[in-house]
């Protein structure tokens, strides 16, 4: 299940913010969350919505299943192959989240460090005055202790790459939203949930007042 609106699949001016360009612009990289799955269309996705309560125009690319070393179910990932597909440097976001972990559950420590590494260094590579938030493991039902070792991993090698790095930590920061019957993927008012959270910690964290480079 995928939305093809913005996303990794799409080619050339597709992949494009769909507004003016002088608005700030929030890139999403991601898996089935950032995808839309459970939102019915990719309006009422988490990054639009998200997006819209900040004035910023949105750009995606996902693929549900992917993860810093998952491949993905179109096998557009991992992260670091779906990032590609923003052109950062052509783009110059003011924002760049990572939306991955639950499907790393389980991976190798040292691959998946390595791999989260390589991401950060590879956005601050091609947008150095982006600002960058790592949107880790969600919860299914009671977290398993797998799914707690993969976030700790995740958020520790995401500060080693970079010490200013923000993050969004549904497991800490026991995050509880309505879910689809897998108990995982957020339905519409699920998504709603999640863009209202962030948008708090955006202002909590000094985000909202950021402008376009």
């Amino acid at each position: 299940m995928g939305v093809e609106h913005g996303h990794a699949e799409a080619k050339g001016p597709d992949i494009a913010p769909q507004a003016e360009v002088s608005r700030p612009v929030l890139a999403v990289v991601g898996a089935s969350i950032s995808d839309g799955v459970g939102a019915g269309n990719p309006d009422r996705a988490y990054p639009a919505l998200l997006a819209a309560q900040l004035g910023w125009q949105s750009m995606v690319s996902a693929d549900p299943g992917a993860g810093y070393v998952a491949l993905g179910s179109r096998k557009l990932g991992p992260m670091l192959r779906l990032l590609a597909k923003l052109q950062l440097t052509d783009h110059k976001p003011t924002m760049v989240i990572v939306q991955a972990g639950y499907n790393d559950i389980g991976k190798s420590p040292k691959v998946l460090a390595s791999s989260v590494s390589k991401v950060i260094g590879e956005i601050r590579t091609q947008a150095p005055d982006a600002a960058v938030g790592v949107l880790t493991v969600f919860p299914k039902g009671q977290p398993s202790p797998a799914a707690w070792a993969t976030d700790t991993i995740i958020v520790d090698a995401a500060r080693n790459a970079d010490p200013h790095v923000y993050i969004f930590d549904p497991l800490t920061s026991h995050w509880v939203f309505p879910t689809l019957a897998d108990r995982l993927h957020p339905t519409a008012v699920g998504h709603r949930w999640i863009a209202d959270r962030l948008a708090a910690d955006f202002r909590h964290d000094g985000l909202t007042g950021l402008t376009h480079h």
